[in-house]
């Protein structure tokens, strides 16, 4: 019987790419195909859920001694400098992972770790700046060696135009680009929201000067998200600044469906899941037209696209103190459609198919 192997990062819950290895694997498996997953660690809880859906489980037994995204920042640093993991078996294999440097039939390039890591460090405290800047080698050598993997494996697929152009700019070919899935039948819009906010995403990649020169100008401003470590103190005691932390996906729909609008000031982000969440609730999004974000939000229909952090704030409050089309709204889910679970798991299928059957021709 056929298989296919996902090579994913360490597995903590069904989020992320690892969502996509777990709709991808199930939809494989009803075609008839064997599916493993291959990866640095797997939680007791998660391998459960995989292997009840008929997923085979690889843990590579690679768990690192820190939790968090700091946790999988480690094993991607370790792992690059160690250089490629050779793993072989018989199956069409699908890399999913920025954590192993496996060459594969597929490599899904998600933009380049040291790109992220380059772009951060400019608005890092001065102490993690220095460390950046101690770790720069051994920074670049993991990005080398995931860059080797992606250009020995045998196709490439990027999960945005950006990062395609990434993987472009480095002499690779890329086949195609698709996009990550987003549970539209869970994020989606409510009746009658009550837009008395401004929704704002908090992470490593956030821009909080900008969040502050809103803030400052009398725009309410409702913040989720991990607490990164250097999480400003006065972004907690602002007074226009409901600061909530990590929520559960529940209440994350009920905070973007019922926002005015979401913003999301980004460092960098290769496809970034925030706007799309947000549209999918029907709520429009403030955001930089580059990169990810820039891709899909479409300016004045979805949202807005502004070149500089002077007139994201400038735009922020005209659209506070006033008022947009409703058709907004409405445009916003349309567009996060294309984002939908179901169009983006028949892509790959999709392409899973072609492979099989140019296998099976040659």
């Amino acid at each position: 019987m056929p298989c296919v192997s996902l090579i994913t990062d360490g597995i903590d819950g069904i989020t992320g790419p690892i969502r996509v290895a777990y709709l991808l694997g199930k939809s494989i498996i009803e075609m008839g195909f064997n599916v493993n997953v291959v990866a640095p660690y797997v939680s007791k809880e998660v391998k459960k859920d995989l292997e009840y859906v008929g997923i085979k489980v690889r843990d590579l037994e690679l768990r690192p001694p820190l939790s968090g995204q700091s946790g999988h920042l480690l094993i991607w640093l370790m792992n690059g400098i160690r250089g490629l993991i050779d793993y072989r078996d018989d199956c069409l294999t699908i890399n999913l992972s920025f954590e192993l440097p496996i060459p594969a039939t597929i490599f899904y390039a998600q933009g380049y770790v040291g790109d992220l890591l380059r772009d951060l460090s400019r608005e890092f405290p001065i102490h993690y700046r220095l460390g950046y800047y101690l770790a720069t080698p051994l920074i670049i050598a993991a990005d080398s060696t995931y860059h080797r993997a992606l250009s020995r494996s045998k196709y490439v697929i990027a999960n945005s135009r950006y990062s395609a152009e990434a993987v472009i700019s480095r002499n690779v070919r890329v086949w195609d680009v698709i996009n990550p899935p987003v549970n539209t039948d869970f994020f989606k819009p409510v009746p009658n929201p009550t837009q008395d906010y401004v929704l704002a995403y908090v992470g490593k990649e956030t821009q909080f000067n900008v969040l502050r020169a809103m803030a400052n100008a009398g725009i309410r401003i409702v913040a989720f998200g991990s607490k990164v470590p250097w999480l400003p103190r006065w972004f907690i005691r602002h007074r226009n600044i409901d600061y909530r932390g990590r929520v559960s996906d529940e209440e994350l729909v009920k905070l973007y469906a019922n926002a005015k609008f979401t913003v999301f000031p980004f460092i960098h982000e290769p496809f970034g899941y925030v706007p799309v969440e947000s549209m999918a609730c029907g709520t429009p999004v403030l955001t930089y037209g580059k990169q990810g974000p820039g891709e899909t939000v479409i300016n004045n229909e979805t949202g807005w696209l502004v070149d500089n952090p002077g007139e994201f704030v400038r735009l922020a409050v005209k659209l506070w103190e006033g008022n947009y089309d409703d058709l907004m709204r409405v445009r916003a889910r349309e567009r996060a459609m294309a984002f939908s679970v179901p169009r983006v798991v028949n892509e790959w299928l999709s392409v899973v198919k072609e492979l099989f059957h140019d296998n099976a021709e040659g």
